[in-house]
């Protein structure tokens, strides 16, 4: 080890961006030791907890993470939450580079009149109960049959998907049985996607457009208020999409999907359950007025939530596409630094930029400065022995993982854990 190569680094959040994030540093820097903290129990965050159920071909990344962990190339230390378990001060005493690699994920809210009613939900809880987050677990909510969503990005996209496929759909999945039978109990059968963009601008990608005609039994129509310009090559590209989706024929369609582009939701209207939606924009014939009985809002996340990062509110977490620096030897990765935009490869892409950084930074400075990065602390072997008994080792996950698989049902995969402690219980047997 020279004296330019860090020996210890911390990485807080073991996501993609986090995940991602290790491995460009550890094919620069062979000889650090690399650890990844977590504050639940199982590894991988969005990729486990935040990918669509019915898109296992997404989560398939985490088998090269898995080859990390397995070779000791990074450490895992779940079920440590810093700024709960140990504040983020005394890790970065005992490590020469900490990268911030927690994401962001609450939802923004809709901020019409009549958005407090019940029946008005949040993509992300649906999400969440699909994917059984255990910290907390939050059941599938009550869906009605004459359904809103409101936003047309890829997200958006993920929860008419999730509306108009059947049990059969989720065969090979990690979906939670328990909020799929809840909601399947009575399906949607009329869904209404609101976007106050035209296709031309929507954000969904073309391939997740394609992928809403391959569910049969459904009849999709479109309405737009203005067409792309010719210039536009992905608008026009997104436009041909939607019209291949409503040339197809159905017959006793078990449901109806209306894309409404152009729509300005105005207010929310029930008494105490939602009602209708009213539009105060709208392309020409369309309804001003939809019955629903459920609002699902998929409009993205909320940068400025507090409390995503309480370990650290001394600092300025404004999105960003430059730095990824925070302070000396304090770095931040993915949705963390850029905002809550993009998927897989863009967290790599981040990924990589941030640890180019930090590589740049750390082998640019003069160690013997009072600026250098370098100090003599002891890294993860330092930390209390209260702290690393608690922690999950990537050994530990492995008998979580066993049984998860075991107790999977006909036709899945894996099975979830619904809480955390029994998480817990499956990691560290001997404490049972």
């Amino acid at each position: 080890m020279n004296a330019q190569t860090p020996r210890h680094i911390a990485i807080i959040g073991s996501g993609p961006a986090g995940c991602f994030t290790a491995q460009a540093l550890r094919r620069h820097w062979k000889d650090a030791e690399i650890t990844i903290f977590d504050r639940l129990a199982a590894p991988y965050g969005l990729i486990r907890y935040g990918v669509a159920a019915d898109h296992q071909h997404t989560k398939a990344v985490t088998r090269q993470f898995d080859r990390n962990f397995s070779s000791g190339d990074f450490r895992f230390a779940g079920n440590v939450e810093v700024g709960t378990d140990i504040d983020l001060a005394s890790i970065r005493a005992e490590f020469d580079i900490v990268v911030l690699a927690t994401g962001r994920w609450r939802d923004r809210t809709l901020t019409v009149p009549g958005a407090h009613l019940d029946g008005v939900l949040v993509s992300g809880d649906i999400v969440n109960a699909l994917n059984t987050v255990p910290r907390p677990n939050i059941p599938m909510p009550a869906i009605g049959q004459k359904v809103v969503v409101v936003g047309a990005g890829n997200v958006a996209l993920d929860m008419v998907r999730f509306l108009i496929k059947t049990a059969a759909d989720y065969a090979d999945s990690d979906v939670s049985p328990e909020a799929l039978d809840s909601y399947l109990d009575s399906p949607a059968t009329h869904v209404t996607v609101l976007s106050r963009s035209p296709i031309a601008s929507a954000k969904a990608d073309v391939a997740m457009i394609r992928e809403l005609g391959k569910i049969p039994g459904v009849r999709i129509t479109v309405a737009n208020s203005s067409p792309a310009t010719e210039d536009n090559t992905l608008g026009r590209k997104r436009e041909a999409a939607f019209a291949d989706l409503t040339s197809h024929e159905v017959e006793d369609a078990r449901a109806h999907v209306h894309f409404v582009f152009g729509a300005t939701p105005s207010r929310i209207g029930g008494t105490q359950h939602v009602e209708t939606v009213h539009l105060s924009a709208a392309p020409a014939g369309e309804a001003s007025v939809i019955p629903a009985n459920t609002v699902i809002s998929a409009i993205g996340f909320d940068v400025n939530a507090p409390g995503h990062w309480h370990y650290a509110e001394e600092y300025d977490f404004a999105p960003s596409d430059d730095l990824g620096r925070v302070g000396p030897g304090l770095y931040r990765s993915g949705w963390l630094k850029r905002g809550p935009v993009g998927a897989i490869p863009a967290n790599r892409s981040d990924a990589h930029q941030v640890a180019k950084e930090i590589i740049a930074d750390f082998e640019s400075t003069d160690v013997d400065s009072a600026d250098s990065p370098l100090k003599s602390a002891g890294g993860y072997e330092a930390l209390p022995q209260t702290l690393r008994d608690q922690a999950v080792s990537f050994a530990d996950w492995g008998r979580i993982d066993a049984a998860e698989l075991a107790n999977a049902d006909e036709s899945r995969i894996r099975r979830k854990f619904h809480d955390h402690e029994d998480m817990l219980a499956a990691a560290h047997p001997q404490n049972a």
